[in-house]
């Protein structure tokens, strides 16, 4: 068994091991080991819809329990930009906190990035430096991209562009190779 298997299974096995399994868990899990974000959502989407042998209300074979709140919007109205309050300079405080390129910072702006891309440790640093939740900046990221004047034709509605992974959005930034790299660590 390599390594990385051997760290999942201890992974889930520690998500097993928890007496009420919650949605907090799970983030809380996914942001120790964001390179297994898509097994540990598997396993508790698996988790979820389970038999365990008690008699409580079951699901049909093809129920899929919709865990997306852990990223995305479950209320009604659109999240405001968390940075609009902030001013350029604040802006480039952040950049440079949190080890970003301004293109990247306006990528975000823009929610030109999947958010369910972007890695958590980010997400909860923009939360802090924004004075915001975490779910309220995952909620914004991934709302649709903003639309720019570039987006609109004279005689055409605005074009929809399609939305970016993160890690591409780092290979275009004009961040070091350094800076690049760290950020391909953190979100593999």
């Amino acid at each position: 068994m390599s390594d990385e298997s051997q760290q999942l299974e201890d992974i889930l096995i520690a998500l097993m091991d928890k007496e009420d399994l919650v949605d907090d868990d799970v983030v809380a899990m996914i942001e120790l080991h964001p390179k297994h974000r898509d097994d540990i959502l598997q396993f508790y989407e698996d988790w979820l819809t389970a038999d365990d042998g008690r008699d409580g209300p079951r699901h049909d074979s093809g129920y899929v329990p919709d865990i997306s709140h852990l990223w995305t919007l479950t209320g009604a109205g659109r999240i405001e930009n968390p940075f609009e309050h902030l001013s350029p300079a604040d802006l480039k405080g952040i950049v440079s906190r949190c080890g970003l390129s301004l293109s990247l910072m306006t990528a975000l702006e823009e929610r030109a990035i999947r958010a369910s891309t972007i890695p958590l440790l980010l997400v909860r640093q923009l939360a802090k430096e924004a004075k915001s939740t975490v779910r309220e900046i995952l909620q914004f990221l991934d709302q649709d991209q903003t639309t720019l004047a570039s987006d609109f034709r004279s005689d055409h509605a605005p074009v929809k562009r399609d939305k970016i992974s993160f890690l591409e959005a780092i290979e275009s930034s004009s961040l070091s190779e350094t800076a690049k790299h760290h950020w391909r660590n953190v979100s593999e």
